[in-house]
């Protein structure tokens, strides 16, 4: 299938141009290559050439399998606990049935940073609250 076929099969089955289409499936519902590759019947090596070309970075999909793990809204109910000044790393990993060192790295995979940003707003919030 050549490029320009991909793309008009992209515009009938789904309404939207192949750009359109493939921000969408990676950086909304955090699609890998082979997923879309599958939706579309092509390679995952032609996706991730189109991808790259576009621009559009590789799919995250680490929330997506911690919800898959821990259940629906688990990632919101981790950013809540984290983010709460009353609740430690190892609260929040004894919630979920794992480590005070894996709920460091669970809050570094989700927000993109370490935890020590997280850990200096909770101790502004505490100093607030406190004044």
């Amino acid at each position: 299938m050549t490029k320009r076929q991909l793309e008009d099969s992209v515009k009938e089955k789904f309404g939207m141009d192949m750009r359109l289409f493939l921000r969408k499936k990676v950086e909304e519902d955090s699609l890998y290559d082979y997923e879309i590759a599958a939706m579309l019947n092509v390679r995952p090596s032609l996706i991730g050439k189109l991808r790259l070309s576009i621009g559009v970075k590789r799919s995250n999909g680490f929330s997506r399998r911690f919800e898959r793990t821990y259940g629906r809204g688990a990632v919101e109910t981790f950013k809540k606990m984290i983010e709460d000044p009353d609740k430690s790393l190892s609260d929040v990993g004894r919630h979920f049935g794992f480590s005070r060192q894996n709920a460091w790295l669970v809050s570094r995979k989700i927000y993109g940073y370490p935890y020590t940003k997280i850990f200096m707003k909770k101790i502004l919030t505490k100093k607030q609250e406190a004044a």
